[in-house]
């Protein structure tokens, strides 16, 4: 299979480790394509031969999803798929391919004053990668995530043939919005190629501001009293020596932010305080534990915390995010099980991150099977009806 690849990239892009391992399963080859086509011809090799490919960008998130469902596997790194970065500062809208870095991202849209999401993301992951993985972060809510960032997609399908969905515009209405099925999707249904987002103007004035807290039920609290007299960008009550911390991130016009940041309980804290908390979200977890999010509505966090202490003491919880409905805990692998009926029970969303090559999972990192399962199954055999593109590592194991 080697030799199909080589014809393909070249031989000094294909690598044959002796005994390297991907989400649980041995890796024949790592193949580095060069752009979208030789990533299509490299797909539809592998499709004919019936091998499983892990798309991956610059490997800093491969942690996510399940194991694989194949004993072998192709690491198809995309680092290679680097030589467009376009960015429109005049229409708010940027392209970039699958393998540039988030850094070179950031510094691109820092030169003409813009932002976006992705340049929250750890700067030496790709941006295509980024989206494909979709991870949860601190500065998401409900409504805040990398999807609703999305404007057009290029992707290379399972069959080898280049596809694009969506465009340059925020209004695309026309069909199937397929441009956010791909995002979060693990790489399971296609690999992007080239990704087209929005961008948005950088703000005036960052503000971070935090406070201490006896308890997580007072630091939960003191968030409820607050809201309505500013709207934070990101907000997270993590532990501390002794009790909690509040911690706020305010963006906006300078006025406004000394005007929110007077009402918020606390001092300031500058953006380092943000970035900790950020950071903790970011790495992998641990051999031998895992990093579990339990979301649901804004108005649920209480009850997660309460679920979360419940199955896994008070002591798991690593911080509660209630802009985002969200509690984030780590406990042994071996309590995934016993931790994800308990979000079944309570009607909640269950997601684990692993250590990488953590080795079998005790359960599905991704929790019960949600009713859609049998939808989500037709949708993976109409992408990828040889289960070539990461077999087993999304939502069901499909």
């Amino acid at each position: 299979m080697g030799a199909a690849f080589e014809a393909i990239v070249g031989a000094e892009h294909v690598e044959r480790p002796a005994a390297a391992r991907l989400a649980g399963a041995r890796v024949e080859a790592v193949v580095r394509p060069a752009d979208a086509a030789e990533l299509a011809a490299c797909l539809r090799a592998a499709s004919e031969a019936r091998l499983a490919v892990v798309a991956c960008g610059h490997g800093t998130r491969q942690h996510l999803g399940n194991p694989l469902d194949s004993e072998e596997c192709v690491r198809l790194e995309l680092g290679r798929l680097a030589a467009h970065l376009e960015v429109n500062p005049e229409e708010g809208v940027a392209s970039a391919d699958a393998g540039v870095r988030i850094g070179e991202l950031r510094a691109r849209l820092d030169a003409c004053g813009k932002t976006s999401l992705l340049t929250d993301l750890p700067p030496q992951g790709s941006v295509g990668g980024a989206l494909a993985a979709d991870p949860f972060g601190a500065d998401w809510t409900l409504d805040r995530r990398l999807a609703n960032e999305l404007l057009g997609v290029e992707v290379a399908l399972a069959n080898g043939e280049l596809a694009a969905a969506g465009g340059r515009v925020v209004k695309n209405v026309t069909g199937f919005d397929l441009v956010r099925l791909y995002c979060g999707s693990l790489g399971t249904l296609a690999v992007l190629a080239r990704v087209t987002f929005r961008l948005r103007a950088q703000p005036e004035c960052e503000r971070v501001i935090a406070a201490r807290f006896a308890s997580l039920e007072a630091g939960l609290a003191a968030f409820a009293s607050a809201q309505g007299a500013a709207d934070p960008a990101g907000a997270a009550i993590v532990p501390e020596q002794g009790g909690v911390e509040l911690v706020f991130r305010l963006l906006g016009d300078e006025r406004a932010i000394e005007d929110q940041a007077a009402q918020l309980p606390g001092d300031g804290a500058g953006p380092e305080r943000w970035a900790r908390v950020r950071a903790a979200l970011a790495t992998p977890p641990a051999p031998g534990l895992a990093r579990v999010r339990l979301g649901a509505r804004r108005s649920d966090v209480a009850e997660l915390c309460r679920v979360a202490a419940d199955s896994a003491g008070a002591g798991a919880v690593r911080g509660a995010y209630p802009l985002a409905g969200s509690v984030v805990l780590e406990v042994p692998d071996a309590s995934l099980p016993q931790l994800s009926a308990a979000a079944e029970r309570a009607g909640a969303l269950f997601a684990a991150e692993r250590a990488p090559d953590a080795g079998p999972s005790p359960c599905d990192v991704f929790g019960a099977p949600p009713d859609a399962l049998a939808l989500m199954r037709a949708v993976k055999t109409r992408f990828d009806p040889q289960r070539v593109l990461a077999p087993g590592r999304f939502v069901g194991r499909i």
